[in-house]
């Protein structure tokens, strides 16, 4: 390995405020909303042109995780801000939903409607003022606190510092930089990346006519080329477009890939467009409803799973959202089976017992070593097993309900479990 030093630079503090939000995704936006309507000042950065992440560049197109197996239907199991987006969703004509999957269910949605919905929820918010186009590059530690986050900029380095911090970037990257301890799964140990598409001029009506297993079947029959034996096919209400999730996407090694890798990031958007390209040229050939389509684009960016997450106070387990686990410093609850994009073609689903759900506690949200650095998404502290439930949007979103808040608290000096959960409840969210 070649090194080369870098002059230090000085990095204008851009903003000063009681929280700053690092990543815009599902997990971000609830944080940076739980905090503001706390009263806390907020400053949220994005490295896209937009917010939502998963919800939003990867186009993932279903919302998983919101829903609970209740009796002959289903109930949320994860509520406050992931139920205010669902409802504002469905309002609007742009979300369907529940729809039964796997013995639990989904809200499809259009990802152009929820890019639209979270840039009213957050410019809505005198409290929070958001920064695109920034880039996390570094933090500055001062002992075992946070004191500000430095992001990368057409201007050179800026700086946001805050009281109180959330990670809800991913991929770690406020951990890392400031040297808590952290981990990432070895191939076998972490799932694959997709890159989803979306197919125009289908007759939705003949794809739905040919029945839910239409896509499995044709693929058995016609396509050992493709990188999955299955996948959905996933209506956006708008007429004639289907969302295709048909993709996975290995590295040249044929294993996961490591997107905080740049080598390895670029091959995976390379890689994944060629996937699209394929799959869809396998619809129009093979699948009723396909003969008309074109394939009209892919999502901005690759949909990644996992990558690094922080090694915190407890280590969420699988067995722990397996056996249905409580902690009586709980914060969030989730009922979405573990699902793993891990091995081979196939996509594999562990339910949990009917109608079951398990809490997340918050010392899973709280990395090693500083004292006002508060994790949500996929890289909360929970192990590879845990982390394929958790991962998902409506998990990830309760989860930064407790993370926003419990930032917003603790630039107050006033954290403490009882006063989050209090406060969770009063915002209306379920933490069982």
């Amino acid at each position: 390995m070649q090194l080369i030093p870098v002059p230090a630079r000085q990095a204008e503090v851009v903003a000063d405020v009681d929280v700053c939000v690092a990543g815009g995704g599902p997990a971000g936006l609830g944080a940076a909303l739980a905090a503001a309507r706390r009263g806390a000042t907020v400053c949220l950065l994005e490295r896209h042109p937009f917010l939502g992440g998963n919800f939003t560049a990867a186009s993932v197109g279903t919302i998983c995780g919101l829903y609970v197996a209740e009796g002959d239907g289903f109930d949320y199991v994860t509520r406050g801000i992931a139920v205010e987006v669902d409802e504002a969703l469905k309002a609007s004509g742009a979300g369907n939903g529940p729809v039964p999957f796997k013995g639990t269910a989904v809200l499809l949605y259009v990802p152009w409607a929820a890019k639209r919905l979270f840039d009213h929820l957050v410019t809505e918010e005198a409290r929070i003022s958001l920064l695109l186009h920034a880039l996390v590059s570094d933090v500055v530690v001062d002992g075992d606190r946070l004191e500000a986050v430095v992001v990368a900029t057409k201007r050179g380095p800026q700086a946001v510092r805050a009281r109180a911090f959330v990670d809800a970037t991913g991929d770690a990257d406020l951990v890392v930089h400031a040297g808590a301890p952290w981990t990432i799964g070895v191939p076998g140990a972490r799932q694959f990346a997709s890159m989803q598409f979306v197919m125009q001029h289908v007759d939705v009506g003949a794809v739905l006519a040919a029945g839910p297993n239409a896509l499995t079947e044709a693929v058995a029959a016609h396509g050992a080329h493709l990188s999955r034996d299955s996948g959905a096919l996933l209506p956006t209400f708008r007429p004639g477009e289907v969302i295709g999730a048909m993709t996975r996407v290995r590295g040249p090694d044929g294993g996961p890939l490591d997107v905080t890798d740049l080598a390895q990031a670029t091959y995976g958007e390379l890689e994944g467009r060629r996937l699209a390209e394929e799959a869809a040229a396998f619809l129009v050939e093979h699948l009723p409803g396909f003969a008309e389509a074109f394939l009209a684009d892919t999502a901005p960016t690759l949909g990644v799973r996992e990558t690094r997450r922080a090694v915190g106070r407890y280590v969420l387990s699988g067995a722990d959202v397996a056996g249905l686990a409580r902690f009586d410093d709980a914060v969030a609850a989730g009922a979405w089976p573990q699902e793993y994009h891990v091995s081979g073609r196939s996509t594999e689903y562990v339910s949990l017992p009917p109608g079951g759900f398990y809490q997340v506690p918050l010392s899973s949200l709280r990395p090693q070593d500083l004292e006002n650095l508060f994790v949500a998404g996929r890289c909360i502290s929970a192990d590879h097993d845990a982390l394929a439930s958790t991962r998902v949007m409506a998990p990830s979103m309760a989860l930064v309900h407790a993370a926003g808040l419990a930032a917003a608290l603790a630039a107050q000096d006033a954290l403490t479990v009882d006063a989050l959960q209090g406060e969770l409840r009063e915002q209306k969210a379920f933490i069982g």
